[in-house]
């Protein structure tokens, strides 16, 4: 699966239910406003030549894409070599454009700290709490070795929080669970390539960043997959 072959790009990544438009827009202008710039470009070959647009991988995180999903909301990665961060941008959009997002986190298995986390924000008024917006946060995170657990917010009505209660610790919060959880409330199908629409009427959106930042080094897919940026 082409979603699975992407991670660590693919491996935490934001949602916002607003349209690609929309959503690449605000987020273009609330960082022209703290001096970045970025040039624009469609894609829409299939998913797989989006995620390669993002090549190369870095630390810095200079580019973005942008893509439909079937369920109405936006998928947002970068090309971070730990993931694409997306906690600043999800909390931020969703307070300002007055909407839901996400962040989606399930490491693959093999991962040397697995982690499975899930963030909803919203504005005050859906339930988002100031000042990041955080409706509701859980996860299941291999902390150095130990495994910890954490249930922010009031559980929603698809949750089972029997689940949370479980012996081990790694239970209480699966990649099974995420994805029941996001597809029962959202319509959300995050781990399937089909998921995603990639198309000339519905083009994906890349961001490359043009404001001058100090040169670092880059990594291939292959790369990062290796623990290459690390040794």
């Amino acid at each position: 699966m082409i979603v699975r072959e992407w991670s660590p790009v693919t491996h935490d990544f934001g949602l916002i239910e607003a349209p690609v438009a929309e959503v690449v827009r605000r987020l273009v202008a609330w960082h022209e406003g703290n001096g970045v710039r970025y040039r624009s470009q469609a894609c829409t070959d299939s998913l797989e030549a989006c995620f390669r647009a993002l090549l190369p991988l870095t630390h810095a995180k200079t580019r973005r894409l942008f893509l439909a999903t079937r369920s109405g909301w936006t998928a947002c990665f970068q090309n971070g070599i730990q993931g694409s961060d997306p906690f600043p941008a999800m909390s931020y959009l969703a307070i300002e454009m007055g909407v839901h997002a996400m962040r989606v986190c399930s490491t693959p298995p093999d991962a040397a700290y697995p982690a499975r986390v899930w963030e909803l924000y919203a504005p005050e008024h859906m339930g988002g709490v100031p000042p990041l917006g955080v409706r509701r946060a859980l996860g299941a995170v291999n902390d150095g070795g130990r495994w910890v657990f954490h249930d922010t917010g009031a559980p929603l009505p698809f949750e089972d929080p029997a689940r949370y209660t479980a012996r081990r610790v790694a239970e209480r919060f699966t990649e099974a669970t995420l994805a029941a959880y996001l597809e029962e409330g959202y319509g959300i199908r995050p781990f399937d390539d089909d998921f995603y629409v990639v198309s000339a009427a519905s083009p994906g959106v890349l961001l490359q960043q043009s404001t001058r930042v100090p040169r670092e080094r880059e990594f291939s897919l292959a790369e990062v997959k290796a623990g290459r940026p690390w040794q």
